[in-house]
């Protein structure tokens, strides 16, 4: 990844030049003693993250956030700032900033704060990608690619779960068997999907099936085999579970007109947990 450093102070740049940041993964390091210059260096090559100092001759780090949105650059900012006024620390939020810092910061925070913003960089870029070939796909019903979509922001690890139920649904996946695989206990599994996602096991697990069990009717199998194949192991807790996301029985969802594009994975999830949005059926 490459790094650009704006700031007017040359004991501050030279500085932030000084640290170990192939150590999480910078592998060039750029810099830039105003904004105007950061703004041609911006304009001329690709940069992953930026370290910008709030005020500069030529063009202050809010301007460089602000001008990074109507350029529509890939890239992650951080606001250095000797400045702790709340209405800076807002204008930055607006401007679609990272992450913002306070000087003095130690050379330790600085890199932990660098690698924080990398990962999670790196995660949207990765999230956007499947986002794209899902688009590509056209039509396609993948199940895996709605739930990561709708996770773009959860932990590595929260993230391959969650890939576990959507790719092993149709089995009787249980909270013992996340954790036992993942080496935590069952509370913390629990707590963990809750605290990052919002919303529980159960709630996640039964969307992830009945979105399978939505794309079964469409295809025309008997309600018995749609329970079964979905993995619901009790055909009324199905029914009733079935009817509180999309509004309807399963046998009149089966009659309904529907689309493989109807099929929406937040929606459904919204619905099951009880917030009700709304389908279109």
């Amino acid at each position: 990844m490459r790094l650009l450093i704006a700031d007017d102070e040359s004991v501050i740049r030279k500085g932030l030049l000084s640290l170990d940041w192939k150590s999480i993964g910078i592998e060039e390091v750029l810099s830039a003693s105003n904004g105007a210059e950061a703004k041609r260096i911006l304009l001329s090559q690709p940069v992953d993250i930026g370290i910008f100092d709030i005020r500069m001759p030529g063009m202050t780090g809010i301007e460089l956030a602000q001008m990074h949105k109507k350029y529509s650059l890939d890239m992650a900012i951080v606001i250095l700032s000797g400045f702790s006024e709340f209405e800076y620390a807002r204008e930055a939020i607006r401007s679609g900033v990272y992450e913002y810092l306070l000087k003095p910061v130690s050379p330790r925070e600085i890199l932990q704060t660098i690698a924080e913003v990398k990962n999670r960089l790196e995660q949207e870029r990765y999230q956007k990608q499947l986002v794209r070939e899902h688009e590509r796909s056209e039509g396609t019903f993948d199940t895996v690619t709605q739930v990561r979509n709708r996770f773009p922001r959860v932990s590595k690890v929260v993230m391959e779960m969650l890939t576990d139920m959507a790719q092993e649904f149709a089995e009787p996946i249980t909270l013992n068997e996340l954790s036992e695989k993942y080496y935590f206990t069952t509370s913390y599994v629990s707590k963990k999907i809750k605290q990052e996602t919002g919303y529980s096991f159960v709630n996640i697990l039964n969307a992830i099936r009945l979105m399978n069990a939505a794309k079964l009717l469409q295809e025309g199998e008997r309600i018995n085999i749609v329970c079964e194949k979905s993995g619901f192991r009790d055909q009324r807790y199905f029914s009733q579970v079935f009817k509180k996301a999309f509004g309807c029985s399963p046998s009149e969802y089966k009659k309904a007109d529907q689309k493989l594009s109807d099929i929406r994975f937040p929606v459904i999830l919204e619905n099951a947990a009880g917030g009700q949005v709304g389908l279109s059926l």
